[in-house]
């Protein structure tokens, strides 16, 4: 009986092994290969048929045999080895007579490739590669009379420009050992002439991919379907996630917990094992979703509130609850216990994020869903049946946003307000002793505000997007930067006394914000630190329909420091009480009046 545990253990370990020598060789040849084969490849197929022809393996041997295999229709050029291979490569990259062909390569500004749509500031290109021209990528062809003799226009073709100066030396091999004893090399760069990289590939790739497809999982029940997606986006992440160094992230070593609980999983747990894998990156923007929203929530709204998960809105008049009441149980589970277990599922870069967003998830959860909520020794069955985030958009779209309050002090809420709301509140700012403006949210595209806050014009670049053209995120050749650019406007309201409300709510747009309102030090900032998570986001989609987005970029904050993972911090600091919310007190607005008197 031992002897046959030990046994099953040994061979779970090759699998796992074979996994992850699987996970870095697919990574490297999707990214950073310059094939065209590699290019025309579904890598969401390849991720399973790969998982799949690898977890069959018994040993090293066989494993360097299937690896070079399965990876020669898609990358001709690439080999195995069991030793560490010599320098010079075995394969032929450049034809004898290589008139007319052009060096081809990857460069990556940030990642597009096979991102989803959305978000212009990242590109992926294969510098040379033929790609059509911009009129024949959109052509107008539904008028027949366009055409010349019947036929649609010839299509022409340019070599892809770069995206950025820098290049793979043409004599520059990757070499990397991807496994216990198996080592990959291959080019980063090949030369191609009309399109076709040299050598070419004796296998059709549409041909391997149709026979491949025959024999490849389709869901999540089969474990190669679950391996294949945890390798797909781990490797987004191994090459291009900016913030491995800051949130200090053994992101192999993730890899390799994450595909060993999913050996023992199945189809049900499959999106928790994907939101496991990307909770270790400590990115508030990241989400793990399905096509099916899972954010539709009761009619309350609850808040983590010392420790205590306290209702603090009742939107259904019929229900006996009061704001300021604390949940005791959720579905017979105590609040505190539900909080330990979403850690692990959760991705934030901040303790306020995590403290922000665990409730929410408690609640929330598929429509018409129900749970039950004890409360004061009584416990009520409720339904899911408001979009979480819709019904607050409306709560906002209903407020006015603004308020008069006494000696002269005007409070903004940001995060209703909408900018020409604050233009015709011009006049009263500018004939106000104080302005307390609240970003305790996401602002409501009214960042104008900071023009009539900076006395000079605004040339600081605090954005990063980084020029990426070898693996593993190695040998960096430098970024893209930018910022705003703002200039001051009239009526000028710097010279009034300015605080700013801000909590772990403040995340992307809003930290924006407050880069400048920090950076420029243009108000006193009450309350408690910001999320620390901002940047253009990006996503991918999955086989099975999950969705992954991220934080693309790398933001700093106006002097150089680092924001992610610590947000700004307030100059004087408030903490939000359970007696505060039964009595219908705002700590932070109080604190915020308190100074604006002084």
């Amino acid at each position: 009986m031992v002897s046959f545990i030990l046994s099953c253990h040994a061979q779970t370990n090759q699998e796992i092994d074979n996994l992850i020598s699987f996970a870095k060789a697919y990574g490297y040849v999707k990214y950073f290969h310059p094939s065209t084969e590699a290019d025309q490849v579904d890598w969401g197929w390849f991720s399973v048929y790969g998982s799949a022809q690898v977890l069959e393996c018994q040993n090293k041997e066989e494993l360097l045999q299937t690896m070079q295999r399965i990876f020669e229709p898609i990358a001709p050029t690439v080999t195995f080895s069991l030793d560490k291979p010599a320098t010079e490569h075995p394969i032929k990259v450049k034809p004898a007579d290589d008139q007319d062909y052009l060096p081809v390569y990857w460069q990556h500004l940030g990642v597009s490739k096979d991102m989803n749509e959305g978000n212009p500031l990242y590109r992926s290109v294969r510098i040379n590669s033929l790609q059509l021209t911009a009129d024949d990528r959109n052509p107008v062809d539904e008028n027949q009379d366009s055409k010349e003799n019947g036929k649609n226009p010839t299509k022409e073709y340019t070599s892809a420009p770069p995206l950025f100066k820098g290049l793979p030396k043409e004599t520059d091999l990757w070499t990397s050992q991807i496994g216990n004893g198996l080592w990959i090399t291959m080019p980063l760069v090949l030369y191609s002439k009309g399109g076709q990289t040299y050598p070419k590939s004796r296998v059709d790739i549409e041909e391997f991919m149709s026979a491949g497809e025959e024999t490849t999982a389709t869901d999540a029940s089969a474990l190669s379907f679950r391996c294949g997606n945890l390798i797909n986006a781990w490797n987004v992440f191994q090459h291009f996630y900016p913030y491995f160094d800051e949130m200090d992230i053994e992101w192999e070593k993730e890899l390799n917990a994450s595909l060993r609980r999913t050996y023992t999983g199945d189809l049900d747990g499959h999106m928790d094992d994907l939101k496991r894998l990307t909770s270790a990156l400590k990115d508030n923007h990241v989400s793990v979703r399905s096509s099916e929203s899972p954010y539709f929530a009761p009619p309350i709204d609850v808040a983590w509130i010392e420790q205590q998960l306290v209702i603090t809105e009742v939107y259904d008049p019929t229900l006996d609850f009061k704001p300021g009441e604390t949940i005791e149980q959720v579905n017979g589970t105590s609040p505190q216990q539900i909080y330990e277990s979403l850690k692990p599922l959760t991705s934030a870069a901040t303790q306020g994020w995590f403290d922000y967003i665990a409730p929410i998830l408690m609640i929330t959860g598929k429509l018409n869903t129900t749970l039950d909520i004890t409360v004061a020794g009584k416990t009520v069955e409720l339904r899911r049946k408001l979009n979480y985030y819709a019904q607050k958009d409306s709560i906002k779209s209903s407020q006015d946003g603004y308020r008069f309050l006494e000696d002269g002090i005007v409070y903004l809420n940001l995060d209703a307000l909408p900018m020409d709301t604050i233009n015709r509140l011009m006049p009263q700012l500018e004939k106000s002793r104080a302005i307390i403006a609240d970003v305790r949210g996401y602002p409501n595209n009214n960042h104008d505000l900071i023009n009539h806050l900076i006395a000079g014009k605004d040339s600081r670049k605090w954005m990063q997007v980084d020029h990426i053209l070898y693996p593993d995120r190695e040998k960096k050749v430098g970024y893209t930067d930018f910022g705003w650019s703002l200039e001051p406007k009239q009526p000028y309201l710097g010279d009034k006394k300015v605080i700013f409300i801000t909590d772990g709510r403040a995340v992307s747009y809003a930290e924006s914000y407050l880069g400048f309102i920090e950076g420029y030090q243009l108000a006193t900032i009450v309350g408690q630190p910001s999320s620390g998570t901002n940047g253009n986001v990006n996503s991918f989609t999955l086989p099975g329909d999950y969705t992954i987005s991220f934080t693309g970029m790398r933001v700093l904050k106006h002097d150089g420091s680092q924001l992610h993972g610590i947000g700004f911090l307030p100059d004087v600091y408030v903490e939000r009480t359970v007696a505060g919310v039964r009595t219908g007190k705002d700590e932070f607005l109080e604190k915020a009046i308190e100074i604006a008197k002084q």
